[in-house]
């Protein structure tokens, strides 16, 4: 057989595994990094730029390779190889698209308020203890459901997470314990429940965080990006946003990128396809990539000593990061205030 033949026959042979389609399986590989500043639309108020830049970063999820790519996932340990369900559940990819959507606008909508927050402005309020889980056969278990938002106890109005542990805490096993709770419905049911021991002390059986509403924010934000989804970009959105609001150098003029999502109170949470970011942040120059702290060990096994990796829990903490490297944070409050 001529060389001529075998270099057909394999170009044959790949284009047939690249028409068969594996359903099975998701290849999530590096996608890139992207300056975010430039992609923020702010109205009717005032801008400024940086010497640095504060950018996202993406993986690109193949949701129906073909057996080429396949072979190319195998052989490249950048890629990960996951089973169709473990990435989409029951849903189809449309609907997986359009949830991508819906967590990237609500990431952009709660990263704003977190910024103007620390801005000086009041958007976000905190306004109960909102029930996260219910031990079994606890005092909560026959008067809570989940989602429901503690507001008041004992004629003392809660508005976060510790209050409502404070009072308990204030009260002894067999003490009997009225409360409050704003229902999902928005209406106000009241609840008396006689509190149990644990360690002793008074227990209610609860796991709660603080419940948040948030205001109309006083111009609007908009962030002109297309096929991106996810919550990913929550810690750097805020960054991004921080930098484009205040005249300071908050960057120092790094080359910036951030990741994990942010809550209204600031608590950064760990991201899907860190070791495929990680890849994409080794080769897009970055002087600095902000992580999660529970998944920095993950980003420093792929940049090791190319990339400084800094793990962050809340967005504080990313900002002490950023001033120990020369950024400016005039201007940006804490949040504990």
């Amino acid at each position: 057989m001529t060389a001529l033949a075998i270099i057909c026959l394999g170009l044959v042979g790949a284009l047939v595994l690249d028409r068969v389609t594996v359903t099975s399986k998701v290849l999530t590989s590096p996608g890139s990094t992207r300056d975010i500043p430039p992609m923020l639309v702010l109205d009717d108020t005032m801008t400024y730029s940086s010497n640095g830049e504060i950018r996202m970063v993406t993986v690109q999820a193949n949701l129906e390779p073909s057996l080429l790519e396949m072979l190319g996932g195998w052989l490249d340990d950048s890629i990960e190889i996951s089973d169709r369900h473990e990435v989409l559940g029951d849903r189809t990819i449309e609907q997986n698209r359009t949830l991508g959507q819906e967590q990237m606008a609500r990431s952009l909508d709660v990263a704003a308020r977190v910024a103007l927050e620390r801005l000086g402005y009041e958007v976000i309020f905190q306004a109960g203890a909102l029930v996260m889980q219910i031990l079994p056969n606890t005092p909560a278990s026959n008067a809570l459901d989940r989602g429901d938002v503690i507001i008041e106890a004992d004629g003392q109005v809660i508005q976060n997470a510790t209050d409502l542990g404070e009072a308990v805490r204030s009260r002894s096993p067999g003490d009997e314990f009225s409360f409050s709770v704003l229902q999902l419905d928005e209406t106000t049911r009241h609840e008396t429940v006689t509190l149990s021991e644990k360690n002793g002390n008074a227990f209610l059986g609860v796991s709660i965080s603080t419940y948040v509403e948030m205001d109309e924010l006083p111009f609007e934000i908009n962030f002109a990006i297309e096929r991106v989804g996810g919550p990913s970009a929550g810690l750097g959105l805020t960054l991004a946003l921080l930098e484009t609001l205040l005249p300071g150098e908050l960057l120092a003029g790094l080359r910036i990128v951030a990741t994990g999502t942010v809550d209204p109170l600031g608590n950064v949470g760990p991201v899907g396809g860190m070791e495929q970011k990680s890849h994409a942040v080794m080769r897009s120059g970055a002087d600095l990539f902000v992580v999660p702290s529970s998944q920095v060990e993950e980003a420093r096994s792929v940049l090791g000593e190319m990339v400084d990796v800094a793990a962050v829990d809340t967005l504080d903490d990313a900002l002490q990061v950023l001033r120990s490297r020369g950024g400016n944070l005039s201007g940006i409050r804490s949040g504990t205030q």
